[in-house]
């Protein structure tokens, strides 16, 4: 009896481990991810139950007891109501096809099905993890206690094996926690790891390592839907003037709005990011020459009409110069970084010509036409 309890907290484990990759394979948030989420993780749960019923103990020919509610607990408390519901369910209709349809099995599903729906309360109640764990755990064994009363002819039978089933699904129950909770902090800390290194901790931009990777991202999907693809080098004009007039921290707060003022005028599906100091960048994905240049243009009359407010209360007038670079047009086909090169080519262009300026270069057919004349 005890092996076999001792076997189904090892599955338990096991099943909250695998659970766990799986979270974090896919970046999965919990408690409460989506309802497709809460949807499969139910149907997972509902079959973790259903394997502990293989290494159950039989009681009498029709009875078993196992800890597939812990199944059941574990989804409710960390999917949420529908993940418990439909665990609940699964492991109700499985037992009856596992085992045939007799008073106890009924009286086993009909239980599981209880457990689940009450799940639902559990899930959204305003307690700690563990309270919820704990509740909904005695709650289990409670309603099991008495399917197992009304199925057993004999209390001295039902009572060498029930004290020990309580125990162990009491510790079981401790058991999942930690180990859950184990799981999602480090899950949490990875995801947290994850978005600092793609994005810059100033702006919550996307930094120049994840912008160099959806750069050659996007240039591969042009280059197969035949696709044009701009990209904006943006640079603001005498930024260190600001620093040293009025300190880094008002630098901070004119790049934190500058950031925003970008995303705004971009469009949803474009790609706004921070190179460091003051260069930002947008990716304008299928997006052409003229329709590029009217965007950098509606950027750059933004900036220079905004005022951007410093910690102290005064406000700053700024201007950007913005180096304009089209996929195919001003790059080399097989290069990834041209296309970026030849953007930082026409920001330095706008800088040297007077600043608050849009510029681009001719296109790359041109200057390989006059490099071979």
């Amino acid at each position: 009896m005890l092996s076999t309890f001792f076997v189904n907290i090892c599955v338990i484990i096991t099943f909250m481990y695998l659970s766990g990759i799986i979270a974090k394979f896919y970046s999965i948030r919990l408690p409460f991810p989506s309802l497709r989420v809460q949807m499969i993780g139910g149907l997972l749960f509902g079959l973790y139950g259903t394997v502990l019923m293989n290494y159950s103990f039989h009681i009498n020919d029709s009875t078993i007891v196992d800890l597939r509610h812990l199944a059941i607990v574990t989804a409710a408390v960390y999917l949420g109501g529908l993940a418990s519901v439909i665990s609940g369910f699964i492991i109700a209709i499985l037992r009856i096809l596992m085992f045939g349809i007799t008073s106890s099995a009924i009286d086993a599903a009909f239980i599981m099905i209880l457990l689940g729906l009450s799940g639902v309360y559990f899930a959204y109640a305003s307690w700690s993890r563990l309270s919820k764990i704990i509740t909904m755990n005695l709650l289990g064994m409670s309603m099991i206690f008495v399917v197992l009363l009304m199925n057993t002819d004999s209390m001295s039978t039902l009572m060498r094996v029930y004290p020990i089933q309580m125990t162990i699904a009491f510790i079981g129950g401790i058991f999942i926690y930690f180990i859950a909770e184990f799981i999602n902090r480090s899950n949490e800390m990875l995801f947290v790891l994850e978005r600092r290194a793609s994005t810059d901790h100033l702006t919550d931009l996307s930094n120049r390592r994840q912008f160099e990777q959806s750069l050659r991202a996007e240039l591969q999907h042009a280059r197969h839907y035949h696709q044009k693809l701009s990209l904006l080098a943006i640079d603001i004009d005498r930024f260190k003037k600001i620093n040293d007039t009025y300190g880094h921290s008002a630098g901070d707060a004119v790049l934190k709005q500058l950031g925003q003022l970008l995303v705004e005028h971009a469009r949803s599906t474009d790609l706004v990011s921070r190179h460091g100091g003051e260069e930002f960048a947008i990716l304008l994905l299928d997006c052409g020459y003229h329709q590029s240049i009217t965007i950098a243009e509606s950027v750059r009359k933004a900036v220079a009409r905004s005022l951007f407010t410093l910690p102290d209360g005064q406000t700053v007038k700024l201007t950007v110069s913005i180096g304009v670079a089209v996929y195919p047009d001003h790059c080399d086909d097989h290069e990834d970084n041209d296309l970026y090169d030849q953007a930082d080519r026409a920001l330095y262009e706008a800088k040297n010509t007077g600043r608050n300026r849009v510029c681009s270069l001719p296109p790359y057919n041109t200057i390989v036409a006059e490099d071979d004349w």
